[in-house]
């Protein structure tokens, strides 16, 4: 597999990761989290931990997009990788797009999430999603495709997220490197 296709890129929605060395919630920027968004996320609803909304233009479960207001999503879970998975301070903008750097146990805990979402999507016939958290935020929640990945995205160095503009990628690399 290329690396080019271990890299998670999917137009319009945001997902990220990129890195180098280590980072947890600690040393300093606002918390991370990637969620098997179908097991531990509950649907759109008034009240919850996360949010989603705009400026975001799409968020889960919301039929009218972009969404006409903010949404909240009760957690049902632990994050399956966290801020302690990520360097943050590899985190980097290039134009539009976030580079998430993943530490060597980040890679191996992104393959297990990846694993199973696809698994557990190819098994009720519909593709799941990774939901990506920056403090209390859905910021992404790309598909995976168990046609493409039955077995995960094993090896990934690095996420990457598109977002909407520059502005929203600067924001959210200073939100995951200082807070």
């Amino acid at each position: 597999m290329r690396a080019r296709d271990r890299s998670l890129a999917l137009g319009g929605l945001l997902l990220l990761f990129a890195g180098g060395a280590c980072g947890g919630d600690d040393r300093g920027g606002e918390q991370f989290g990637l969620y098997h968004l179908e097991t531990a996320i509950g649907p759109p609803g008034e009240q919850g931990e996360l949010r989603c909304g705009p400026p975001r233009r799409v968020c889960p479960g919301v039929l009218r997009q972009p969404p006409p207001r903010e949404v909240r999503y009760e957690l049902h879970g632990q994050p399956a990788v966290d801020g302690d998975a990520i360097d943050r301070a590899g985190v980097r903008a290039n134009g539009s797009a976030v580079s998430i750097p993943l530490t060597a146990a980040g890679t191996e805990a992104f393959a297990r999430l990846t694993k199973e979402v696809a698994r557990v999507g190819g098994r009720d016939q519909g593709w799941h999603h990774v939901a990506v958290v920056v403090g209390d935020e859905i910021v992404a929640f790309p598909e995976i495709d168990f046609d493409v990945y039955p077995n995960g995205i094993p090896d990934a160095p690095s996420l990457q997220l598109d977002t909407a503009d520059a502005a929203q990628a600067d924001d959210l690399v200073e939100r995951l490197r200082d807070g």
